[in-house]
């Protein structure tokens, strides 16, 4: 009876550790799966930030094996999958296999619903011979995994315009023959049933969102038909950092009339008739007074970030040359001007300077109303802010990368399977 009993209770206890070490090796496939379909579609949606498509470093395509080597400089979504599910512990080789399979504009096969921008299936799996019970059972255990990540378009994704106003009506205002030029798309967050208002105009972009609706009387124009019902998108800039201004504040010093400021805190920010300003890269902060040219020259000779607070607005008028650019890497990266968000209800601010206002980066106004009276066709320019009022030309380009403008398509990646 002893020795029955014994070979009974060890064979349960080697089953017992056989399947505790299937089902370890199980999490273990899991974790590789989970990382290689997150790396895909990261990895697609950086290479191709305004929109996925099938071709370059994005790949997709059937169920492929990972090669028993991953590569260490991946550059396609393939390789970054391989190479993430060989830094947890799995190859195609010997006892293990890793497949890749993606798509775009249809659903994922192993979900239901909605299809993603991009989607990617890895599957894991791992042959494991019996060890202890391999005396009382033949064969061995197969744990594996599959895991599904999208890329997932947010609202107001792959926008260059946010016109955040939650309720205004004309919260997005073209009038008097503008001419809205956008490479990206405008967003308008207005339930208005007339947040877009385009009286005489033209507004050309190839997506225009608007959550409430759209006005166009006297000829004004779209070159798309706006989508209206969309859901409400949320302020792009609204986490970034203010600068703290200075406890005491500077004027402009002209040697004749040139000016070379230094980054630092200025009480106002003033050019005037044939005045020259010449500013070296970094944070200007303007607390109170204007940020102003008339009849002037602002040029930049490097990325800088304007930060307006105090009531600080700006005032650029025709007549003036104005070329600046944002900077391209660190915190303030694509952010040219912005203006305090935790003021309220700060004053207008007026960008008029025509041909030759040359402004790359973004415009951040939260809170206030930007009038465009006559914008520069030769700008990267991005705008956000609480109302826009244009009156002139302007042209927005887009910014693949967000490098110049701080926006780039705006695609979630998760994990939907």
């Amino acid at each position: 009876m002893m020795t029955l009993s014994l070979t009974l209770l060890l064979g349960m206890l080697g089953l017992a550790v056989d399947v505790g070490w299937a089902y370890y090796r199980q999490q273990a496939t899991q974790a590789a799966a989970d990382a290689g379909a997150t790396a895909a579609a990261r990895a697609a949606v950086t290479s191709a930030p305004s929109g996925p498509t099938c071709t370059g470093a994005v790949w997709c395509g059937a169920a492929t094996n990972c090669p028993a080597t991953a590569v260490t400089s991946p550059s396609t979504s393939f390789d970054n999958a391989c190479m993430l599910a060989s830094a947890n512990g799995f190859t195609t080789s010997g006892i293990d296999t890793v497949s890749v399979q993606a798509g775009v504009s249809s659903t994922a096969p192993t979900v239901s619903g909605p299809a993603p921008a991009y989607w990617v299936v890895v599957r894991v799996t791992e042959a494991l011979p019996a060890l202890f019970a391999a005396a009382f059972a033949r064969g061995g255990l197969s744990p594996g995994a599959t895991a599904t990540a999208g890329a997932i378009a947010n609202p107001g994704g792959g926008d260059c315009m946010y016109i955040l106003d939650p309720s205004a009506s004309g919260a997005f205002l073209a009038t008097n023959g503008a001419a809205v030029t956008a490479a990206c798309g405008i967003y308008v967050d207005s339930t208005s049933s007339s947040a877009m208002t385009i009286t005489g105009a033209t507004v050309t972009a190839p997506t225009i969102d608007v959550v409430g609706g759209v006005s166009k009387t006297n000829g004004g124009t779209t070159s798309v038909s706006p989508s209206t019902g969309a859901a409400s998108a949320t302020d792009p800039f609204k986490n970034l950092a203010s600068p703290t201004p200075a406890g005491t504040c500077q004027n402009l010093s002209f040697t004749g009339n040139h000016a070379t400021p230094a980054p630092g805190t200025y009480c106002s920010f003033a050019a005037y008739s044939g005045q020259t300003v010449t500013m070296s890269a970094g944070t200007y902060i303007v607390n109170g007074g204007y940020f102003s040219a008339s009849d002037a020259t602002i040029t930049s000779t490097g990325g800088v970030f304007i930060y307006l607070t105090g009531g600080a607005t700006v005032a650029i008028s025709n007549g003036s040359t104005v070329t600046l650019s944002a900077e391209t890497s660190g915190t303030y990266q694509g952010v040219l001007f912005d203006q305090d968000r935790t003021e309220s209800s700060p004053g207008a601010s007026t960008f008029q300077g025509g041909s030759s206002m040359n402004l790359t980066g973004s415009l951040y106004f939260p809170h206030s109303t930007l009038n465009i009276n006559n914008g520069s066709a030769s700008s990267t320019l991005a705008i956000v802010a609480d109302m826009v009022n244009f009156s002139g030309g302007v042209n927005l380009k887009a910014d693949p990368n967000g490098t110049k403008t701080g926006l780039s398509a705006g695609y979630t990646v998760s994990m939907i399977q």
